[in-house]
């Protein structure tokens, strides 16, 4: 029997319907959702976790994670103004593309450029576009915490084989590989730590997205262990820089805690300092490396500029730039110095080649996106409405962007997930942040 006040049946959305029960068409779109999500997630654990080991299947994984989210684009405001200020970079790009044809530069460098910086970018951003809207941010940061532990687990994997079997075993992971432990100190060559720079500034600003303890804490360990024995000054430094940033935004995140400052301080400081205990105990029961001459090496990596070679790579740079009067020598052109044999345009010094490349005004073009973003989330904080998971996709920004100043991240396909996947996250919620906040 049914009361009087029972209502006619809700008719069920597709959403909650088992798939046998969709149409046609609902089928499809459900399949393809499937997909495209099981696809990007191996794209991300091909380019966070060994990035450019397997370059030609990650090439073919990108382009099919790329065409899976077509049929579910949306463009709304903020995603249509992220892809206007694309459009003014291809523009820069097709026309020092073409400065740097007439200064002979060779035919491979142009390829190399329109794919860096034209394709890449482009499938970038249409895939995390259709990951964030159907996944989440939120969601999204699990899956990075997840990926993080399998960061940690490859690079213990990398030091045990390369000590026990030497670089034949790690090839996989580095063609050449090397491992540095003398007097103290301990550096690797991995392209993991690209990934781990981002990483380790994301989750030491917002660990309080880890929502089991245990987890939080080993993950930070654990992260802490790997920038210790990377060698890599950039990734040394995401881990204070991220947890300092963290800590500066986190009285103007929402969904904060209504505590004393002396309570948030303490939520923040003690889970740094527990990592950092734990860091330092498996390091000193497993290894020889000391804290103090790590720290030494940084300082003085620091002190120096960047070591003899970015020096010295920044003066001819500095000098090609006086030279074609801040108008830029178009792509594919490099100066006196080279710091890569087998692509002498390439340099470590990104943003200092771009200012080379494409001058002044193109150099502002490129970096537009990126300063939007920064006074976007500045805004946001200022009003107490930075989002946690924003908080964490900012600082991992800007450790990320600040390596670039040490290594070309930014012009490697692998990697510019941590430069676009911020932008867009922000692009879809932020419109909606502000007109909340309007009303």
């Amino acid at each position: 029997m049914s009361s009087g006040n029972d209502s006619l049946p809700m008719t069920p959305t597709p959403a909650l319907l088992p798939p046998a029960s969709l149409s046609f068409t609902g089928r499809y779109r459900l399949t393809v959702r499937h997909m495209f999500l099981g696809v990007a997630f191996a794209l991300l654990l091909l380019t966070v976790v060994v990035p450019n080991s397997l370059a030609v299947p990650t090439a073919a994984i990108m382009g099919l994670a790329f065409l899976l989210a077509l049929p579910g684009l949306r463009i709304g405001p903020g995603f249509r103004m992220l892809l206007a200020l694309y459009g003014c970079t291809v523009i820069v790009t097709l026309i020092y593309m073409a400065v740097g044809g007439m200064h002979d530069a060779p035919l491979v460098a142009l390829a190399q450029v329109a794919a860096i910086y034209i394709l890449s970018p482009l499938l970038w951003t249409i895939i995390a576009e259709g990951l964030l809207r159907q996944l989440g941010t939120d969601r999204l940061i699990d899956w990075l915490a997840l990926l993080s532990l399998l960061c940690a687990v490859s690079v213990a994997l990398f030091f045990y084989l390369y000590l026990r079997h030497g670089a034949a075993a790690v090839s996989f992971f580095f063609e050449g590989a090397n491992v540095n432990l003398n007097e103290g100190f301990a550096g690797a060559t991995m392209h993991v730590y690209g990934s781990l720079i981002f990483l380790c500034g994301g989750f030491f600003s917002s660990p309080e997205l880890i929502r089991n303890r245990l987890v939080r804490l080993s993950l930070l360990a654990m992260l802490l262990v790997c920038a210790l024995t990377s060698g890599r000054t950039a990734l040394i430094l995401a881990v204070p820089l991220g947890w300092f940033l963290g800590l500066l935004l986190s009285s103007r995140t929402t969904g904060r805690p209504k505590k004393s400052p002396i309570f948030r301080i303490i939520h923040y400081v003690l889970p740094m300092l527990i990592a950092v205990i734990t860091a330092l105990a498996l390091l000193q029961a497993y290894t020889q490396i000391n804290l103090s001459t790590v720290l030494d090496a940084v300082t003085t990596k620091l002190a120096s500029g960047g070591g003899s070679a970015r020096v010295q790579m920044g003066h001819s740079l500095y000098a090609g730039i006086l030279a074609n009067d801040g108008l830029g020598s178009g792509h594919g052109v490099g100066v006196d110095f080279i710091s890569d044999t087998v692509h002498p345009w390439r340099y470590e010094l990104v943003w200092l080649a771009t200012l080379y490349r494409v001058g002044i005004f193109g150099t502002l073009i490129y970096a537009l996106p990126f300063l939007l973003y920064i006074v976007a989330v500045l805004r946001l904080a200022y009003a107490r409405c930075l989002p946690p998971r924003h908080k964490f996709m900012f600082c991992g920004f800007v450790c990320a962007f600040l390596g670039t100043n040490t290594n070309p991240y930014i012009e490697a396909f692998v990697f510019q997930w941590m430069y676009v996947i911020p932008l867009v996250a922000l692009s879809i919620e932020y419109p909606m942040a502000l007109r909340k906040r309007k009303g």
